[in-house]
C-alpha cells in the first residue's frame, strides 16, 4: 500500500509523459489487439492523486472479459475507498474509506454485499470513532476481518458485532494479512515481517534491504511482501514460514519501485503488482502482471487496454469471481 506522491525519475521521463499526451507515446499506441493470458476472476484496485487528497476511487476488472467498472460509483455515504479484498464466499467485501460528510475525513473499515448486479451501499464497522482504523482483510473463510485500530491489531466478526485486540500494550502493528491456512497472522512492525500466533510473535527472515510492509499469506508455506532497499527503491519477496531466507522476484530494480504484490490463484504462475517502471508513460505506479514460468512482466494495459491512468493505481486484490 503506498502512501507517497508521484515520483518522477528524470526529465527526459517528463518529455515522454507530454508526447504520451499529446498521443505520441508507443505504449499507448491505438492497436485493437492485445496480448493474452489465461486469467479469469476479477482484479479489485484504487486509484488517486495521493494517500492524503481523499479522492480515491475504487475499480473492478472482469479479467474474462476486460470489463472495467468503477466500483461504487453511486454509494453516498463513503468517500476515498481503497484496499478493497473480497470473501471467500465473492458477496461481501472490505475496504477503508472515511463516511462522508466529516469536517476532518478519517479512516474506517467498510463492507459492501454483492446483491447479484451491483456492490451495495457500504455498512461502516468502526466509525466514525476519532482513530485510524485501516487495512482490513478477511479471514480464509471469511467469518473475520483483521484490521489496525491505531497502531493495535484487531480481529472482528464480518458484521462487526465482535472484536477482539491482539496487540494491545505492544509497539505499533499494521497491514495484518491470515495465512492461507488460517494458522496466524502476519503483519509489519518497526519495517520487519512478523507471524502473530496464539498470542506469541515470530520474525520471519528478511531478504537484502532496508525494511519491510504489506505482507499477502499466499499458501501454507509462502507470503508476498515488499521490502525497501538501500537504493530507497522497493522490491518484491517471497518470504518463508520456516525461517528460510526470502527470496527476491524477477522484475525487481534499483530504477524504480516494486509493491503491492497480489497472487493470482495459488500464486504459483502469475502475481499483480504495482510498478514504478517508467516505461509505462503513465502515473507515478500502476498496474502489472508477472508471468512467473516465464519471468516476464506485463503492463496490464497491453493486457485489457486502458487501464492504468496518469493517477496512482494500488492495492490490487484478486478474487476467483467474476462480476460485470
Amino acid at each position: 500500500m503506498k502512501t507517497a506522491n508521484w515520483r518522477w525519475w528524470a526529465t527526459g521521463l517528463v518529455v515522454l509523459q507530454a508526447c504520451v499526451g499529446a498521443g505520441l507515446g508507443s505504449s499507448q499506441a491505438a492497436a485493437t489487439t492485445h496480448l493474452k493470458l489465461p486469467l479469469t476472476g476479477t482484479l479489485f484496485y484504487h486509484r488517486y492523486s495521493s494517500y492524503k487528497a481523499w479522492n480515491a476511487t475504487l475499480w473492478s476488472l472482469n479479467l474474462k472479459n476486460g470489463h472495467l467498472v468503477q466500483v461504487g460509483a453511486n454509494w453516498k455515504k463513503v468517500i476515498s475507498p481503497i484496499n478493497a479484498q473480497v470473501s471467500a464466499t465473492g458477496r461481501l467485501m472490505t475496504f477503508m474509506a472515511s463516511a462522508s460528510g466529516l469536517a476532518s475525513p478519517e479512516w474506517d473499515v467498510f463492507t459492501s454485499r454483492w446483491d447479484g448486479k451491483t456492490w451495495l451501499e457500504p455498512t461502516n464497522l468502526t466509525g466514525p470513532n476519532g482513530k485510524r482504523d485501516e487495512d482490513p482483510k478477511f479471514s480464509p473463510d471469511g467469518q473475520e476481518i483483521i484490521y489496525k485500530e491505531n497502531g493495535v491489531l484487531v480481529v472482528m466478526s464480518s458484521g462487526g458485532a465482535t472484536k477482539k485486540y491482539l496487540t494491545k500494550g505492544e509497539p505499533e502493528s499494521s497491514m495484518p494479512y491470515f495465512r492461507a491456512d488460517g494458522k496466524g497472522i502476519l503483519f509489519e512492525r518497526g519495517g520487519d515481517i512478523l507471524l502473530w500466533n496464539k498470542g506469541s510473535t515470530v520474525a520471519m527472515n528478511p531478504g537484502k534491504g532496508v525494511s519491510s510492509y504489506y505482507p499477502i499469506g499466499v499458501d501454507a508455506k509462502r507470503f508476498l511482501y515488499t521490502r525497501t532497499q538501500s537504493s530507497r527503491h522497493d522490491w518484491i519477496y517471497w518470504g518463508f514460514y520456516d525461517g528460510s531466507v526470502s527470496q527476491p522476484l524477477f522484475f525487481n530494480s534499483n530504477s524504480w519501485d516494486s509493491s503491492d504484490p497480489y497472487p493470482y490463484q495459488d500464486g504459483k504462475s502469475f502475481i499483480f503488482l504495482v510498478s514504478g517502471d517508467y516505461s509505462i508513460l503513465k502515473g507515478g505506479y500502476n498496474l502489472m502482471v508477472a508471468d512467473l514460468a516465464k519471468a516476464k512482466n506485463y503492463n496490464i494495459d497491453d493486457l485489457y487496454g486502458t487501464v492504468n491512468s496518469d493517477l496512482e493505481e494500488l492495492g490490487p486484490s484478486w478474487t476467483k469471481f467474476m462480476y460485470n
